[in-house]
């Protein structure tokens, strides 16, 4: 492993400013790029090698006490503990992917606007770069699964999240999976994204903080709205 892309990790907690500037001659994100996504498959792939299945079954149709029979049916035949485990992995490996790559496309063309001429590759690194205070939640949640007795709910695993440290809405409700969509990393992500972009385009703090803020404001507010006029 990279000693130099360690110490750019390390620095983007504690001198994220003196790491971006280091990363603008040199972006290459592989090392943290394999270990989130590394990281994250062996947490969930631990996670259901050694939950309770009956347990987390009941859990999740205690949930949804409205849903038909024949779709209840339907939804405990899927239920088996390699269904469950490698369609997550899969998930967890495209989704990430496809994240950074959307991400990426942002902020290039953010760039434009912004009147920077940065490739698209330059942004997909700098989208993985951001997404390091994700590392921080990976440790939490093994701790989930080593000390759950196998009996820790998926939307418990992430510690960092608002619905876990804050709300504790229950499975199934309205705000429970926007609440733990929003972690203490989500917020870090987006600052140190507005802390890129200054160092990246040197344009003014406002139009950074804007260009920062602007996708995360767009999504939650949408998926809120959605909330809101549904219920």
């Amino acid at each position: 492993m990279s000693s130099n892309a360690i110490s750019v990790i390390a620095k983007l907690f504690f001198e994220p400013k003196a790491a971006y500037i280091a990363l603008k001659e040199k972006p290459a994100a592989w090392v943290p790029l394999v270990m989130i996504i590394l990281g994250s498959l062996i947490v969930f792939y631990w996670y259901f090698a050694t939950v309770d299945l009956s347990w987390l079954i009941e859990h999740t149709m205690a949930s949804q006490p409205n849903l038909k029979p024949e779709a209840r049916t339907a939804m405990a035949s899927f239920m088996t503990r390699n269904a469950m485990m490698y369609s997550t992995l899969g998930i967890v490996f495209a989704l990430s992917l496809i994240i950074y790559a959307v991400f990426a496309l942002y902020y290039w063309l953010a760039s434009k606007v912004l009147g920077t001429e940065i490739t698209y590759g330059n942004w997909f690194h700098f989208t993985v770069w951001t997404s390091v205070p994700a590392l921080l939640g990976l440790p939490l949640m093994a701790i989930q699964v080593a000390t759950g007795h196998g009996q820790v709910a998926m939307e418990d695993l992430n510690m960092l999240s608002m619905n876990y440290l804050i709300a504790h809405a229950p499975l199934g409700a309205p705000w429970e999976r926007f609440l733990t969509n929003i972690s203490i990393t989500t917020l870090w992500t987006a600052l140190l994204s507005f802390v890129g972009l200054r160092v990246w385009t040197g344009r003014s703090t406002a139009a950074c903080a804007f260009a920062a803020l602007l996708p995360y404001v767009f999504f939650f507010g949408c998926w809120a709205l959605k909330i809101t006029f549904s219920n």
